[in-house]
């Protein structure tokens, strides 16, 4: 049974609230009448690793002796978690839906990398005015009405290039990050920690709209799991969870100390490493993916916010990324360095002076609200097109397997940016391991067909095909 809070609209009226739904929480055991749930299970499961009985005999045993199962299940957290094991809690998982929360909210929520997501598309999915929140910091405050009419300006600058012919995937470059989006997460108990403790303990940026996202997930979890999440809450270490790749923290220099200015737009490859004996693996299918993580590309991208946001969901590669103020504060230096304008606008005189006008209002609003010290209020005005620096490591999955980056990301149904990315990547590897060079490729070299509902030239590349032949395949 789903539980929900909050409600998006309210008698026909849009708001500005989250919407935390809570499918189900598992895993949960039934036999005949007897049902027990996440807290339970994955405690008598933990005790298996004792007993070596299933958990139908575990139930069993422990009811004929009049045993309580909450206090055995109590009791076998409390240890666990006690000892810093995230066994348990990583078997708990949580299947929810969050709906009119900002991109900036969600590039944080999207960010663990144990975890499964669907997120609405805006290269799919039309803007629309209302869909522009207001962030509660500034909620009947004085900047409200001003944050209003920039958004107002912002929007209507958005429908002009949607009317003008640019693609919604390029006119998104100018929505800020107060857009709503909506989005489906699987995640176990473990993969929250961090947002948790990010809210507690004030670690780096926090907005009362993650707080409001933390508070609702609390109140749902300690409703399904409460012993769980109890005796995993009462451990606190430093250091003491699996952190997320975060934007939302104070300036720290990391990115700019491993990379200096680097790289001025696209990629550049930092190191690539691997050991010895391992250059002619890329032609042994198996042996490449036994040694996957033995080998690393380490890379330096700058890239939009709107591509970032895209590149953090795929969680095979782990990234580290620079602070959104770190990022504005790049912008505001050189601003025609500091955004990426797509080819469709910038091919285009008029719209491109639409484009540019319309980021640098939303750049003044950001500069008054940090002078005033709404720092979390300002991060929501910075626009999709502006550059973020993220430092990424690649191994031998990301290049080489057609569910990898490298060969998911050079298809030419993928979005430009990250294209552009894939391909200097697969350039640059190639030059530092030549071993590698007729291997990697994009998907459809490696899957013999094109997966896409219209194939195109790339695939002649490497085998024959056809109308007829991809019709077939799509049967």
């Amino acid at each position: 049974m789903e539980a929900r809070v909050v409600v998006a609209w309210r008698e026909g009226v849009y708001t500005d609230e989250l919407v935390f739904i809570l499918f189900s929480t598992g895993p949960v055991y039934r036999e005949g009448e007897l049902e027990l749930g996440p807290d339970v299970v994955i405690a008598l499961e933990g005790l298996g690793t004792f007993q070596g009985v299933s958990i139908r005999d575990r139930v069993l045993d422990a009811l004929s002796k009049g045993k309580d199962l909450s206090k055995i299940a109590a009791k076998v957290h409390r240890e666990s978690t006690r000892r810093g094991h995230a066994s348990l809690t990583t078997s708990a998982v949580m299947f929810w839906e969050v709906s009119n929360c900002s991109r900036l909210l969600s590039m944080l929520l999207v960010a663990p990398v144990f975890g499964s997501y669907l997120q609405e598309s805006q290269r799919r999915a039309p803007l629309t005015r209302e869909r522009l929140l207001t962030p509660a910091e500034l909620r009947n405050g004085k900047f409200e009405g001003r944050f209003s009419k920039v958004m107002d300006r912002c929007f209507e600058a958005y429908k002009t290039l949607c009317g003008e012919g640019v693609p919604l995937e390029d006119a998104r470059y100018l929505s800020p990050l107060a857009a709503a989006t909506s989005l489906y997460a699987s995640l176990s108990l473990e993969s929250h920690i961090y947002f948790i403790r990010k809210v507690e303990d004030g670690v780096g940026i926090v907005s009362k709209e993650l707080r409001a996202f933390v508070n609702r997930f609390l109140e749902m979890a300690s409703g399904r799991i409460p012993l769980l999440l109890d005796s995993r809450l009462s451990f606190k270490a430093r250091w003491g969870y699996y952190s997320a790749t975060d934007p939302l923290r104070e300036p720290d220099g990391l990115i700019q100390r491993l990379c200096g200015d680097r790289p001025s737009e696209e990629a550049e490859l930092l190191s690539f490493d691997y050991p010895r004996g391992i250059e002619d693996i890329g032609h042994d299918g198996l042996a490449a993916e036994q040694a996957s993580p033995l080998v690393r590309a380490l890379t330096v991208e700058s890239l939009s916010l709107a591509a970032y946001h895209q590149a953090i969901r795929h969680r095979t590669v782990p990234t580290v990324v620079e602070s959104l103020v770190e990022a504005a504060e790049r912008w505001s230096r050189s601003p025609e360095k500091g955004l990426v304008v797509p080819p469709s606008i910038k091919s285009s005189p008029k719209l491109s002076q639409l484009f540019t006008n319309a980021c640098e209002e939303l750049h003044t609003l950001y500069s008054t609200l940090m002078q005033e010290n709404e720092v979390v209020a300002a991060l929501y005005t910075l626009p999709n097109a502006m550059r973020i620096r993220v430092v990424r490591s690649y191994n031998l999955y990301n290049i080489l397997s057609p569910m990898g980056f490298l060969a998911t990301r050079t298809c030419s149904a993928a979005q430009w940016e990250e294209r552009a990315i894939a391909y200097k990547l697969w350039r640059e590897v190639e030059k530092a391991a030549p071993w590698l060079k007729g291997v990697m490729g994009e998907k459809c070299k490696h899957l013999g067909y094109c997966p896409e509902k219209e194939w195109c030239p790339i695939i002649l590349k490497y085998w024959e095909y056809s109308d007829e032949l991809h019709r077939k395949y799509n049967q």
